[in-house]
């Protein structure tokens, strides 16, 4: 398999699939609520499943991602990833593909603690040609999350399928505590661990690693480093290394 089909492969099923949404999965909860976030994510290898060996490889992605509510259980939200793909001394940017997604919640809300069960149809809509990966596809997201002064956890399981691709299951978990929080300047700091997984025909991948939201107003960041715990695919699967991801949202 060619090294640059491999790369293709990895900004479909690694980047473009991100099963968090716009603003931290958290905001905004109110009627005629709006966010943006900005979103950089990084990850690098130099090792490939074979005898051979990548000299060098490093992908960043830049997403731009919305969200308007029209009430705190319906929303529309949007993500597009512009890359940067660094592989032995050829440099390629180009933009991915546009998401979009429509989050149906269910909010319950209890004396100590909130929780709602969401539903999110998602459709991929390729901008680009297949040589930069472009693929219509569709998603199907199901998901709990329950926040309480003391703890946050969110469990998301999705599935992909594509016009030419075979389908994919995905599984993505936080678990936390929140252990600052000022009433007065509504500001704080979650602190979490999350658990991503993705299964292919062709391959599986477990990350896992800590993330920091902190937020001050209308104002959230997310920091996060994950690492490669399983990571098993047919000849030609990259071993990733470490994924970074930094973003930053406002709500209004």
């Amino acid at each position: 398999m060619k090294v640059k089909t491999i790369f293709v492969m990895i900004l479909i099923h690694a980047a473009s699939l991100n099963a968090h949404q716009p603003v931290m999965d958290m905001a905004p909860r109110w009627n005629g609520g709006y966010g943006i976030q900005f979103r950089y994510e990084r990850f690098d290898s130099k090792k490939i499943k074979t005898s051979n060996s990548v000299d060098q490889f490093l992908q960043e992605t830049l997403w731009a991602e919305g969200v308007y509510t029209w009430n705190r259980a319906k929303r529309i939200t949007f993500k597009l990833p512009f890359h940067r793909m660094i592989s032995d001394s050829k440099i390629d940017h180009y933009t991915g593909d546009l998401i979009l997604a429509l989050p149906l919640k269910k909010y319950s809300n209890f004396k100590q603690r909130t929780q709602n069960f969401g539903l999110t149809p998602q459709i991929q809509l390729p901008l680009g040609n297949i040589k930069t990966g472009g693929q219509l596809g569709g998603g199907l997201s199901l998901s709990y999350s329950s926040e309480s002064f003391a703890f946050y956890q969110l469990h998301d399981l999705y599935f992909w399928i594509y016009d030419e691709k075979k389908p994919m299951l995905g599984f993505d978990l936080n678990l936390g505590i929140h252990p600052i929080h000022n009433n007065s300047s509504n500001s704080g700091l979650f602190a979490m661990w999350d658990v991503t997984a993705k299964w292919t025909e062709a391959s599986t991948t477990i990350l896992s690693g800590p993330v920091l939201v902190p937020y001050y107003q209308n104002i959230m960041a997310r920091l996060e480093i994950k690492f490669p715990v399983i990571e098993n695919g047919k000849k030609g699967h990259i071993l990733r290394g470490p994924t970074f991801n930094v973003g930053l949202g406002f709500v209004f």
